[in-house]
């Protein structure tokens, strides 16, 4: 589950560029956000924006069997996740949601506003 490799940035302009490694994740723009889907639960990962980078880490870890028992496979999967996304510069940091459906990890990025006034400058 872990990869240090996992990198990515979202941008206006040319939408999701993966830089190294496999992404995780997958991410879809629209108008007035991007959204990321990520298959985890509330009580395994961290979400948080450090530095222009939305930062989501998770760990798993192996469920403890009774004293005795042998279990031959392990019902769950488990390990470290940990993923740095660069954000861009049109984005609301603050109005970033997070939230947990059905074991899928769902964060919105707001877009912000662009105006598109025109305003003339006095030139003296």
């Amino acid at each position: 589950m872990e990869d240090p490799l996992s990198y990515a940035s979202l941008s206006e302009d040319n939408g999701v560029n993966y830089r190294r490694g496999r992404t995780p994740w997958e991410i879809k723009e629209g108008e007035q956000e991007f959204k990321m889907r990520f298959d985890m639960t509330k009580k395994d990962v961290k979400v948080w924006v450090e530095e222009k980078m939305l930062v989501v880490k998770a760990e798993k870890l192996p469920k403890k069997k009774p004293e005795g028992e042998v279990e031959e496979w392990s019902s769950k999967s488990y390990g470290r996740y940990s993923s740095r996304i660069v954000l861009p510069d049109n984005i609301e940091i603050e109005k970033i949601k997070a939230e947990v459906r059905d074991g899928v990890l769902y964060i919105t990025i707001p877009k912000a506003k662009t105006s598109s006034r025109v305003l003339a400058i006095d030139v003296n």
